[in-house]
Formats: C-alpha cells, sequence, structure tokens
C-alpha cells in the first residue's frame, strides 16, 4: 500500500483556492509581472511571481513575513475545508515543512536605524522561522513533531518525502507538509541580484525560459503550499488525489551554487527513488523537471535522465512549471507537486511555459504550446538546489 495525498492548502502565484491554481495550471497562465509589494528601483530585474487571489497581487506592510503569514493561511485551509485530518489525534500528524532564509525588515532597519516589532506583535521584525512555525503548529494543535528543512531549493521535496517515509514506515500515521518561502524581501532580492541567477533582458511575463537555447537566468518567486499525506489503507478513496511510492535523495557537493555537470549524484537519486517505489525506468510516462531555466541546469538534468533512461530520454515527455509562476526556491517543489497532480488526473504532459527553441546541449523532450495527451501511471518529479542536494520523487497514477 502507498501514502496518498488527500489534501492540499495553497496560496501562490497561480492563486489561493485549490480550484483557481489547478485552473491557471491547465490554462497555462503566466503569473510573473513587475513586483508591487517591493521598491525594485535599481535592480535589473524588477518582476517576480508573487502571490495572487483572483488574478489580483496580495500586498502586505513592509514588516510581514510573507512566508510566515500565507503558511498559516495555508494551514488553515487545510483544516477547515478538508475533513482528513478529523480522523486522526494530534500526536498522529507531523508538520514536516521546507522554509527559506529567516525575513528581515530591511526597510524599517534602514529608515529607523533599529529593529521594531511589528504593530500588535511580539516576535522582532527579525522574524525567526523556526519560532514561528512552531507557534502555527501550536495553533492548529500539530503534536506529532515539527521537522523544519532549510535545503533552498530542495527544502520542500525533502519535507514530502521525509513525510512519505515516516507515514511508510509507521513512525507517523500522517503528516502537514509541503514549503513556504518568500524571495519578496530585500535581503533575498539583492541576494540572488548579486549572484548574477535572474533572468535579464526579456520582458517580465516571458523571462523565465526552462530548456529554451535563450534562457539566461530565473525569475523568483513566493508561495505557500501543504500537502496533507496519510496511508493508503487509512484514507477514503474518494479524496485521493495521488499516490508517493518512490523517493530518493543525494548530495553531491559540487560548489555552492552550481549543478555538478555530469549530474552522477542526480541521477543516484532517481535510481534510489526507481528502487524505493519497485519499478523501472520504462515505467515512468514523463518527468517534471526542476527546470530554473539558468543555463547550467538544462544540461545537468539531461544528463541525469540519460545515465537513467538511456536512448529513451530523448522520447521521453518533460515539463516545468517556473515559467508560469517563478522559482519559489523552499517552496517550489511543493508548488510543483500540483501540476503533476494535474497530470496524473488529467493525463497530460503540461507545455513549459515560455518553450519555444530547444537547446542541443540539452536535447529534451520538451512539451510546448498545448498538452500532451498520453496515458500516464507513473511520474517523476525531480528538484536540486545550492549546495548539490537533489530529490526524486514517484507519483502514481490513483484509479478511484
Amino acid at each position: 500500500m502507498s501514502v496518498v495525498i488527500t489534501g492540499i492548502g495553497v496560496k501562490s502565484p497561480l492563486g489561493c483556492t485549490v480550484r483557481e491554481a489547478m485552473e491557471n495550471i491547465g490554462k497555462g497562465t503566466r503569473c510573473v509581472a513587475d513586483i508591487e509589494n517591493l521598491d525594485t528601483k535599481g535592480f535589473s530585474q524588477t518582476a517576480a511571481g508573487e502571490i495572487r487571489s483572483n488574478g489580483k497581487v496580495v500586498k502586505t506592510e513592509p514588516w510581514t513575513d510573507r512566508k510566515a503569514k500565507f503558511l498559516e493561511e495555508a494551514i488553515s485551509d487545510l483544516f477547515t475545508e478538508s475533513t482528513q485530518t478529523s480522523g486522526y489525534t494530534p500526536e498522529d500528524i507531523a508538520l514536516n515543512i521546507g522554509s527559506g532564509v529567516d525575513y528581515v525588515d530591511v526597510e524599517t532597519l534602514y529608515k529607523k536605524r533599529q529593529f521594531e516589532n511589528p504593530p500588535g506583535e511580539e516576535v522582532p521584525a527579525h522574524y525567526k522561522s523556526v519560532e514561528l512555525i512552531n507557534q502555527i503548529a501550536a495553533k492548529y494543535n500539530i503534536k506529532g513533531g515539527v521537522n523544519i528543512f532549510t535545503a533552498a531549493c530542495a527544502a520542500s521535496s525533502q519535507a514530502i518525502g521525509t513525510s512519505y517515509r515516516m507515514i511508510k514506515k509507521g513512525y507517523r500515521r500522517a503528516a502537514i507538509t509541503g514549503g513556504s518561502d518568500s524571495m519578496i524581501n530585500y535581503v533575498n532580492y539583492i541576494g540572488f541580484q548579486h549572484l548574477g541567477a535572474m533572468a535579464s533582458g526579456f520582458e517580465a511575463p516571458y523571462a523565465c525560459k526552462p530548456f529554451d537555447k535563450n534562457r539566461n537566468g530565473t525569475i523568483l518567486g513566493e508561495g505557500a503550499i501543504v500537502l496533507f499525506l496519510e496511508h493508503e489503507s487509512k484514507a477514503a478513496k474518494k479524496d485521493i488525489l495521488a499516490q508517493i511510492v518512490g523517493y530518493g535523495t543525494t548530495m553531491d557537493a559540487y560548489a555552492v551554487t552550481d549543478p555538478d555537470p555530469e549530474a552522477t549524484s542526480l541521477a543516484n537519486a532517481i535510481e534510489k527513488a526507481l528502487e524505493d517505489a519497485g519499478i523501472t525506468p520504462d515505467m515512468i510516462d514523463c518527468v517534471h523537471l526542476h527546470g530554473t531555466a539558468t543555463p547550467k541546469n538544462a544540461p545537468s538534468e539531461y544528463k541525469a535522465l540519460k545515465q537513467v533512461f538511456g536512448s529513451k530520454t530523448e522520447s521521453l515527455p518533460v515539463y516545468s512549471l517556473k515559467g508560469q509562476t517563478g522559482h519559489l526556491i523552499g517552496s517550489c517543489g511543493a508548488l510543483e507537486m500540483l501540476s503533476a497532480i494535474y497530470s496524473l488526473q488529467h493525463q497530460v504532459v503540461l507545455p513549459t511555459v515560455n518553450f519555444q527553441e530547444q537547446d542541443p546541449e540539452a536535447p529534451l523532450y520538451v512539451i510546448k504550446d498545448k498538452p500532451l495527451e498520453i496515458k500516464i501511471d507513473y511520474l517523476l518529479k525531480l528538484n536540486s538546489s545550492f549546495g548539490g542536494e537533489n530529490t526524486a520523487l514517484v507519483l502514481k497514477r490513483f484509479v478511484k
């Protein structure tokens, strides 16, 4: 029996309800535009994927830690809009969340030369993720343990994979898992600006071009996405959205920012996930790649697939969600689980938004312009991060 996904809470560039997010995934809606929550004067890139509700950017005061605010809202939605959690005691449920760098209210610090608590708050403006996430766990009476993952772009995938293992091995009966991160603040935005990792020279909605020959960098984003995981034997069939059947994680430690150009460790993560799932490479029907649109990402992912799938690589459909939403860093894997679920439920490989021209150094079978209708039983989901951390998740279609 597998571990299954039976509930979702989402606050993202795609929308703030599951229905809205799924509709925009299916439509290929471009959710990247000039930032409204941050003064970007002086930056070479002024766009990002901000959290939207009904198409409009959700705005907050400058002292707000957006990743904490929207995580609480996503968990609240999960508890209020689904019945899955009611069958478990507080001790049954673990909270495993991918997160990002602690928020610093640079704007207030710059203006007043001191940290101040936000109005009505006891927690300082230089927020601490651990304290805030523990507060959320206490508020919603989650007593099965709190684990916070800070592995950058792989953080939420590691949180999901760890939750899967905990339930599969019987350590916990259920888990609320996923990720929450926001790059819409000066510390994160300035950091990526200096890294030279952001796209330049393209208009905002079209700037992030995963796999495209002309890609030159990513676009940042934000979002809080949580999934409710439980053992299939305990779940109501009507609630099951997809199955998680395999997980692998590795670390190559090649460089702080660059992926290992040989991609040996990423390939090993895929092999571990397939072994865990008890399937062979030929049983994978499509792959949701990390697809950041940085120059070095696509060749690395191609080489990893080539090591595992061999000659099948050029005919194996792949895609990335980041052209639509930007790169959510600590929560990107969690958001991309929604597009994986969409593919399994609708039996389509989604097109990669903004992809037009194939890169000869990464001759991947990237779907563009319109969805590819194929039979999908098993889907492979990959994420990689700074520092060389790699994750691979195998999802299976659930037939009710």
